[in-house]
């Protein structure tokens, strides 16, 4: 049986990493809404859509 203990850890480990990853995400949102603007830009024929 797994150890309570262990258990613990791994989950709060699991939920920081999450959280990490949210956190740079957020700090780092305007570059990466730019750099997907123009990455995924749409052509001026699509426009009429």
């Amino acid at each position: 049986m797994i150890d309570l203990s262990a258990t613990l850890i791994g989950f709060a480990s699991f939920v920081l990493v999450v959280l990490t990853i949210c956190g740079v995400a957020y700090y780092s949102a305007d570059g990466l809404q730019s750099w997907a603007e123009s990455k995924f830009k749409k052509s001026s024929d699509d426009s009429s859509l």
